[in-house]
C-alpha cells in the first residue's frame, strides 16, 4: 500500500541487526542519528493519520463555524433590530462593529494567555465566551445588552482566531497541515451560510421576527458553542507548548495520541532541539518578546509579512460582504425580505469556495492560490463598483428642494446613497415617473411632503389627484435594471476572496514563526486584522454617504491588487515545510519571486 513503510525502509540499521521490531523496544532517536542515508523529512513520509487528529480539527471547526456565524447573522438581523430599537445609522454601525472591536481586544490578550496558560485553555475560554455572548444577545432588553453580547462574542472570536489555527498547526502532521487548517477554516463559510439561512427563516413572519425572530437568530450560537466546549475536553495540549514549558513526558504522550508511533521520538527530538537552540525561555514577557524579535531579523521580517497580509485582507473589504450583504442588496434595488434571503447567495459562495480552496491548496501552494484569489476578487469588486455607477446613471432625475445642503443631488441613485436623504417620485405607471425630488430625511424621520406631488408642480397638467401615486425611496431606486448584476458581482467576488484571500493570512501566520514567538506574533497580527476590519466596518456606510458606492468599492479593489503585488514580491511558500524549518525562509531581509 502507498502509506505502508517496511522495516528496512524505515530503520535500515535495525533491520540488518534483526532485532525485534516493536514500538517499545526500538531506540528511534539513536537510529535516526546513526543512519547516513539521506531521506525525506520524517513528517513528509505519509503515514496513517490518527482519528484523534480529525477529532481535533472537527472541534476547532465549531469555533470557525461560530466565527463565521456571528459575523454573518448580524447582516439580516440588523434590518429587524434597527426598527425594533429605532437605531440610528451610527448605532447600526456600532452594533455591527463592536464584535470586531471585541475581537481586537481578544486577539491582543490571547498572545500572552497562549504562552502562559497554553493553547488548549484559550480554546476553552473561547467556547465559553461564544456561549455566554449568544445568551446575552438572545435575551437583550435594550441596545446596550445587545452591544455587550456582541462584545463578549467578539472577545471569544479574537481568542479563537489567534489560537485555533496555531492549535491545529502544532498538532497535525506537516504533510496535511495546510489542508486541515484550511478545512477547519472552511467552516467559517458554513457559519456564514447558516447565519444567512437562519436570518431568512426567522424573518418570514413580520410580527414573529420583530418579537422573537432576531432573538432566535442571535441566540442560536449557544448550541455549537456548547458542542465545542464538550469536544475540547477530549483534545490535548500541543506538544510544542508542552516541550517549551519543560513537560517533555506529557508532550511524548500527546504525540503518541496524534502521530504514528514510528515518528514520535524523532519529532520530539526535533522540537526539543528547537527549544534548546532558542534564546528565549519557556514563557516570555511582552518586553522580552519585542527584544527577541528586534534581535532576530528573520522573525522580524516574518512578523512584517504576517501583519501586512492581515492588513491587506481587512482593507480589501473582508468584513463588508459578511456584515452588510443584506444592506448591499437593499442598496442595489431589492426589498428588505428579498435582501435578507439574497444574503444566502454570497454565503453559499463563501462556503463552496473555501471547500474548493482546501482541496487545491496542497497542489497549488500558498502563493499561487493567493495570486488567483486576489486577481479574481479585485476584478469583481470593479464590476460591483461599475454596477452601482450604472444604477445611478440609469435612475430617475431628482430636483433638490433645498431643505438641506447634504441632499442637493440630481439623480435618485446619488440621493438614496446618502442615508440622510429620501427620494420622492410620482409614479405615472408603465415605468414612467415624474416630479422626482431629493429631500432631507430618512425612512424613520422623513420630511414628507404634505401634498401628493412631492413638493413641485406636476409636469403633466392633465394628471389629476385621483390617479397620482407618490412613492418614497430611501435605500434604492425604482425599476433598478442592474440589480441582478450586483448579485452576480457579489457572488463572484466572494468566490475568489474566500478561496484564498480570506484564509491564507491565518494559515501563513500559523506557520512562519518559531515556537517562542508564535503566540504573541499571531496575536499581534490578528489584532491588526480586527483593528483594520473595525475601521472598514465603521467607515463603510459613512463613506458611501460621502463619496458613493463607486469610489468605495474601487478603493477595496485597489487594496486587493496591492495584496497581489505584496505576495508576489515578499512572501515565500510554506507548502510542505516543518514548522521548525519555515523560519529559514525569512533568513534574508527581503524575498522575491524566486523564494522556495
Amino acid at each position: 500500500m502507498e502509506d505502508s513503510i517496511t522495516v528496512s525502509q524505515e530503520l535500515p540499521t535495525l533491520a540488518k541487526q534483526k532485532r525485534p521490531f516493536t514500538p517499545e523496544s526500538t531506540p528511534l532517536v539513536e537510529s535516526a542519528m546513526e543512519r547516513d542515508v539521506k531521506t525525506e523529512s520524517f513528517e513528509q513520509v505519509r503515514r496513517p493519520t490518527k482519528p484523534l487528529v480529525y477529532g481535533i480539527v472537527a472541534t476547532c471547526a465549531l469555533g470557525s463555524f461560530l466565527w463565521g456565524y456571528n459575523l454573518s447573522v448580524i447582516a439580516g438581523a440588523m434590518l429587524i433590530i434597527a426598527d425594533h430599537f429605532s437605531l440610528s445609522v451610527q448605532w447600526h454601525g456600532f452594533v455591527v462593529s463592536v464584535m470586531i472591536a471585541g475581537a481586537a481586544v481578544g486577539a491582543f490578550t490571547a498572545g500572552v494567555l497562549n504562552d502562559k496558560l497554553g493553547r488548549w485553555m484559550v480554546m476553552m475560554f473561547s467556547a465559553v465566551l461564544f456561549g455566554v455572548g449568544a445568551v446575552v444577545m438572545g435575551l437583550a432588553l435594550s441596545r446596550v445588552y445587545l452591544v455587550v453580547g456582541r462584545a463578549i462574542v467578539g472577545v471569544g472570536t479574537g481568542f479563537f482566531t489567534v489560537t485555533g489555527s496555531v492549535y491545529i498547526a502544532e498538532l497535525v502532521p506537516s504533510y496535511i497541515r495546510g489542508k486541515l487548517v484550511f478545512l477547519s477554516y472552511v467552516m467559517t463559510g458554513g457559519g456564514v451560510l447558516a447565519g444567512a439561512v437562519i436570518d431568512g427563516l426567522f424573518s418570514l413572519d413580520d410580527e414573529f421576527a420583530d418579537k422573537y425572530g432576531w432573538r432566535c437568530m442571535l441566540g442560536f450560537g449557544v448550541i455549537p458553542a456548547t458542542l465545542m466546549f464538550l469536544g475540547l475536553w477530549f483534545t490535548p495540549e500541543t506538544p510544542r507548548w508542552l516541550v517549551f514549558h519543560n513537560n517533555v513526558d506529557k508532550a511524548r504522550k500527546t504525540l503518541k495520541r496524534v502521530r504514528h508511533w514510528s515518528v514520535v521520538e524523532d519529532e520530539l527530538a526535533k522540537i526539543t532541539q528547537a527549544r534548546d537552540k532558542s534564546t528565549q525561555g519557556d514563557s516570555i514577557t511582552i518586553i522580552q518578546f519585542i527584544k527577541g524579535v528586534l534581535d532576530n531579523k528573520a522573525v522580524l521580517f516574518a512578523i512584517i509579512v504576517g501583519c501586512s497580509l492581515h492588513i491587506l485582507r481587512s482593507l480589501g473589504g473582508a468584513v463588508i460582504v459578511l456584515n452588510y450583504s443584506s444592506s448591499i442588496f437593499n442598496m442595489a434595488g431589492f426589498e428588505q425580505k428579498e435582501a435578507i434571503w439574497l444574503s444566502v447567495v454570497p454565503a453559499f459562495a463563501n462556503l463552496t469556495a473555501k471547500f474548493a480552496g482546501s482541496l487545491v491548496i496542497g497542489k497549488m501552494g500558498r502563493r499561487n492560490l493567493y495570486f488567483l484569489s486576489s486577481l479574481g476578487a479585485a476584478t469583481f469588486l470593479v464590476v460591483l463598483a461599475i454596477t452601482f455607477y450604472a444604477n445611478d446613471k440609469d435612475s430617475p432625475p431628482a430636483v433638490s428642494l433645498h431643505d438641506g445642503a447634504s441632499c442637493d443631488y440630481s439623480r435618485c441613485g446619488q440621493c438614496v446613497a446618502n442615508s440622510n436623504c429620501g427620494f420622492c417620485v410620482v409614479d405615472l405607471g408603465n415605468g414612467k415617473y415624474s416630479n422626482g425630488t431629493c429631500s432631507k430625511g430618512s425612512e424613520k424621520h422623513a420630511n414628507f411632503m404634505a401634498n401628493k406631488t412631492c413638493g413641485v408642480r406636476l409636469e403633466y397638467e392633465e394628471e389629476t389627484d385621483f390617479n397620482i401615486t407618490t412613492d418614497w425611496y430611501f435605500d434604492n431606486c425604482p425599476d433598478n435594471k442592474f440589480a441582478p448584476l450586483a448579485i452576480v458581482a457579489t457572488f463572484m467576488y466572494v468566490v475568489f476572496f474566500a478561496i484564498g484571500l480570506a484564509p491564507l493570512p491565518w494559515i501563513i501566520n500559523s506557520e512562519i514563526y518559531p515556537t517562542w514567538a508564535r503566540g504573541n506574533a499571531v496575536a499581534f497580527a490578528s489584532m491588526l486584522n480586527w483593528i483594520f476590519s473595525l475601521v472598514v466596518a465603521q467607515t463603510f456606510l459613512p463613506l458611501i454617504d460621502l463619496v458613493g458606492q463607486l469610489y468605495v468599492f474601487l478603493f477595496y479593489a485597489t487594496v486587493v491588487f496591492l495584496g497581489f503585488l505584496f505576495m508576489f514580491l515578499f512572501v515565500p511558500d510554506t507548502k510542505g515545510k516543518d514548522l521548525e524549518d519555515t523560519q529559514k525562509l525569512f533568513a534574508r531581509v527581503y524575498c522575491l519571486t524566486w523564494c522556495k
